[in-house]
């Protein structure tokens, strides 16, 4: 390793050791996702650290990793890594760098730590959060100190221990109250925008007492989220991936970037749509107790970690207008390259880490044949993996139209 790599490490360690140990806890449990962890350590070790930073920790070559909106999925970052694997090799030749090869289920890892970055808070601004509880008129109503009114609870009889989740969710279960209260003074129900719920929160956990609170476990259990999803009453109004109409939007397709505070601040903008659709129902608003809360925001990144469901036929259009037919044979039995029926069977994971490390020969044999690299997006690069996952062996017989153009 270069002496220029070993300058990035010592800050970026810093920041992945404290991230770490909010990965120790628990994470959503599913047996197909990577362990995070050991992505954590693997992003050190494999040189991603040496071009690339986490929320301010690590290399300027590339972007920080850490605070990039690419977090929608498994294929979406795969997507953009593997659109951008030329310039990251020409960059890793340029700073003399070794390109990294991946092993048994070290991408895998390596992803899911990237992916759930994203499900943890990043520490909140408490002098924001004080300007916001006077400007969102929490004052009005909530004593904190020796300022603030008497109509709802005082706030600072919460421990500074307590999670930023589990008051976004006593947040949530007052809005019956709290939302006509408002109404009646003539003031507009508060609105959360970025990190604006994080540096509230951050502000009123810094005036809370020092008393521990329980543990509360905000990385959730995904199982008991599916679970909760259901006798919660929010499958009547949203689905994941689905395919039926329902009444709001769709949550796996939906843009839900932020972590899980920032997501519950959110469901709380849209506390009152969601009340009069759920009277409409005759439904009473959920209430959440425990970790309900954070076990249904589980179910919902694991979920939309995996992404829908990949499009075989869409994928057969793209193997063949990206030219991957030219070396790899029509029905991908090998005619330059070797033969992606070896993919057979395989996970997603391990299809996208072979097309990591084979990337460099690609290169090579693509500029004899005068082929351009073929760029995915997340839905291509989805119905793609499918396609090879599956062997050949569900994939219809393209038409000669089909052959020329791709379905999008």
């Amino acid at each position: 390793m270069t002496g220029r790599a070993v300058l990035y490490r010592p800050a970026a360690l810093a920041a992945l050791a404290a991230l770490l140990a909010l990965l120790a806890v628990p994470l959503p449990a599913r047996a197909d996702l990577g362990d995070p962890i050991k992505g954590q350590a693997l992003f050190v070790s494999k040189g991603c650290v040496q071009c690339h930073a986490i929320r301010g920790s690590g290399g300027r070559i590339g972007p920080d990793l850490g605070r990039t909106a690419t977090k929608g999925s498994f294929f979406e970052i795969a997507a953009t890594m593997w659109n951008h694997s030329l310039v990251m090799s020409e960059k890793m030749q340029e700073f003399r760098f070794m390109r990294p090869v991946f092993e048994g289920s070290e991408l895998a890892d390596l992803l899911a730590f990237l992916y759930f970055l994203n499900y943890f808070d990043e520490p909140g601004d408490p002098k924001a959060g004080k300007v916001l509880f006077l400007e969102k008129h929490c004052i009005q109503c909530h004593g904190l100190g020796k300022v603030g009114g008497k109509a709802g609870p005082r706030l600072d009889t919460l421990s500074r221990g307590t999670s930023p989740l589990r008051i976004a969710q006593d947040l949530w279960n007052h809005g019956p109250v709290m939302i006509p209260a408002i109404r009646r003074m003539g003031l507009d129900v508060p609105q959360f925008q970025g990190n604006e719920i994080l540096d509230l929160f951050a502000y009123l956990r810094s005036q809370g007492h020092r008393e521990a609170t329980r543990d509360f476990r905000s990385s959730g259990d995904s199982v008991r989220g599916r679970s909760l999803f259901a006798s919660k009453g929010c499958v009547r109004c949203h689905t994941v991936f689905g395919r039926d109409s329902v009444i709001g939007p769709d949550l796996g397709r939906t843009d839900l970037r932020g972590s899980v505070t920032q997501l519950a601040g959110r469901m709380w903008n849209h506390w009152p749509a969601m009340s009069e659709a759920m009277g409409t129902l005759g439904m009473a608003p959920p209430t959440f107790k425990g970790e309900d809360l954070a076990d249904v925001f589980a179910y919902l990144f694991v979920s939309r970690y995996e992404g829908p469901p990949g499009d075989i036929r869409r994928g057969l259009h793209l193997y063949r207008d990206r030219k991957c037919a030219t070396c790899h044979g029509e029905t991908g039995g090998g005619a330059v390259a070797v033969a992606l029926h070896k993919a057979s069977g395989e996970t997603k994971e391990q299809i996208l880490q072979r097309m990591w490390n084979a990337a460099p020969k690609m290169w090579a044999r693509m500029g004899v044949q005068h082929i351009a690299w073929p760029r995915f997006d997340a839905d291509d690069l989805s119905a793609l993996v499918t396609l090879l996952a599956d062997g050949w062996k569900t994939a219809p017989a393209p038409s000669d139209s089909s052959r020329k153009t791709t379905a999008r």
